[in-house]
């Protein structure tokens, strides 16, 4: 009877532990904050439009921008600043795509089977942009990371993102 007993509550501290400790790595899982890799954000340089390779980390009251060889900040963002956040998707030709496999065509005639129809395809772009009353981020998401991006930003920052357009 005795061990009965004894065997129930080495069980339910064994439990209680465990529980306790899923609780704290949870808890730290939440304090460190979301990452987001593979965005590319765009900026004017001077008279120059340039695309860097950014990673987005969502802190606890702030989200930074990163550029991702380096790990530089670029840009920061305190939640309680952003203003307004706006999703846009737009739908382009792949002409340069088909240009450069019609060039190729030249040695390897075969290429034509897929450079034209490639010519008249369309490719996505994503776009997310989010104002404070200083400062702003264009951002172009990959559809898979604009999934989960755009619902951990309203998370984070409280802020609707407002869809323009199509929303695909």
């Amino acid at each position: 009877m005795k061990t009965l007993l004894t065997k129930k509550l080495s069980v339910g501290l064994i439990a209680m532990l465990l529980f306790n400790c899923v609780v704290v790595v949870n808890a730290q899982t939440i304090a460190k904050g979301e990452v987001f890799e593979r965005i590319e954000m765009i900026s004017q340089t001077g008279e120059k439009v340039v695309e860097a390779d950014v990673s987005v980390h969502f802190g606890s009251d702030s989200m930074e921008i990163k550029e991702s060889k380096t790990g530089t900040v670029v840009k920061s963002f305190k939640y309680a600043d952003i203003k307004n956040a706006e999703y846009s998707y737009s739908k382009n030709p792949r002409w340069k795509t088909g240009l450069g496999l019609g060039a190729a065509a030249v040695v390897f005639p075969p290429i034509l089977l897929v450079a034209i129809p490639l010519g008249f395809t369309k490719h996505r772009r994503h776009w997310v942009t989010m104002r404070t009353e200083k400062d702003y981020a264009v951002l172009r998401v990959s559809k898979s990371v604009r999934k989960i991006f755009i619902p951990s930003f309203e998370t984070h920052s409280s802020v609707k993102v407002e869809a323009l357009g199509e929303s695909k």
